[in-house]
């Protein structure tokens, strides 16, 4: 049984604040998921050019609510709240990402998840994560383990990196050499820290930077499972210093975890150096050569169609009721689909169609990643 904190007497057991963690992101999680099915969350940037949508907003409200109102000697730490550095003045504080993917929640894929930690002295000692979308709730109390709804969950620990389960952005790992691998893509950092956690996955690693938010909670159930997780200098998460970012993550079983930490150590100068991580984007020279020993290019065909301002100018009047056919992987294809689409012109002289030929694709973080 684990001691209430002797720091104040205000603080309860652990075991407390986990049950007021599991009830209140259950809830919030409810709010996530009735604005996700309901499909018209406003969306905008912040000043990071990350995104945020009002969904984020409501349910970092209630959770600012619920949570405070129980524990009001504790302090806070959200995502979308202004840091009041309460955190290194109380005796626990919240660390709360009221949707940790915001991006997947945006793009419609079920790789979100609500997470919420206590911290004390900068250690993580509750911690739930609740994807609604897949009603899979993850929750760890320190010194007594980790559990996937209910059920105790432990990470696995290959011996070898070549064919392992990751969960991170493919292009990334080929960029830096990495034995091949399954990898598989979830916008959700602690998502994909719960995945390892329970086994889903043998491990994660994010080379950018990850904030206080997208680690507190699943950091906790990862190491609960049996897992290891440090930032990619092997460094272990501590959640209350003047700066809520860490450098990446890498978080699998122990014996994996020395192998990953190992096989990014060559690369760490180019990371510690800087935030720019363009040297991480694929480059021409990493195409395939051809048969007559020359890059191969893939071009992506678009065909699409609308109604011009001018029929000798190519503007389209309403960029927003913009028709598109389809996306084709040769030109004589796209020149089939162009055709019929144009047939379908006769009856307005300023309704176009066109082909796009597209060599490459844009980065909409624009950290020169992609993928």
């Amino acid at each position: 049984m684990l001691a209430p904190s002797t720091l104040d007497p205000s603080c309860v057991l652990p075991q407390e604040d986990l049950a007021l963690l599991r009830q209140a992101v259950l809830d919030a999680g409810a709010i996530a998921k009735t604005a996700f099915e309901a499909n018209d969350s406003k969306t905008w940037n912040k000043s990071d050019s990350s995104p945020v949508t009002d969904a984020d907003i409501a349910v970092n409200d209630f959770l600012d609510k619920t949570l405070r109102a129980a524990r009001p000697s504790y302090g806070w730490l959200s995502e979308e709240t202004k840091d009041d550095h309460s955190r290194h003045d109380c005796p626990r504080s919240f660390v709360v990402d009221p949707i940790d993917g915001t991006r997947a929640f945006i793009d419609r894929t079920p790789n979100f998840a609500v997470s919420v930690a206590i911290i004390e002295k900068g250690q993580s000692i509750a911690g739930v994560v609740f994807n609604p979308l897949m009603d899979e709730l993850y929750e760890a109390c320190l010194g007594g383990g980790a559990t996937l709804n209910g059920k105790p969950i432990t990470a696995t620990n290959p011996a070898e990196i070549k064919d392992i389960n990751m969960v991170g952005y493919p292009r990334k790992f080929r960029r830096l050499g990495f034995p091949d691998m399954k990898v598989s893509i979830a916008n959700s950092m602690a998502y994909r820290i719960c995945m390892v956690a329970s086994g889903h996955a043998d491990a994660t690693i994010a080379f950018t930077p990850k904030s206080d938010w997208d680690v507190a909670a699943a950091a906790l159930i990862a190491t609960e499972a049996g897992a290891v997780i440090t930032d990619i200098r092997g460094q272990s998460p501590h959640f209350d210093t003047e700066t809520t970012s860490g450098l990446g993550v890498i978080c699998a079983g122990p014996t994996l975890h020395a192998l990953l930490l190992a096989e990014v150590k060559p690369h760490l100068a180019q990371f510690t150096k800087g935030r720019d991580y363009k040297f991480l984007g694929t480059r021409m020279s990493d195409r395939k050569k051809d048969t007559a020993g020359m890059n191969s290019v893939q071009l992506l065909h678009l065909v699409i169609g609308g109604e011009l301002v001018d029929p000798n100018r190519t503007e389209f009047k309403d960029l927003t009721d913009v028709d598109f056919v389809g996306a084709f992987a040769n030109k004589e294809d796209a020149r089939k689909a162009w055709k019929s689409a144009a047939q379908r012109t006769v009856d307005n002289a300023h309704m176009r169609y066109f082909i796009l030929h597209a060599h490459d694709l844009i980065d909409p973080d624009g950290d020169g990643v992609i993928g």
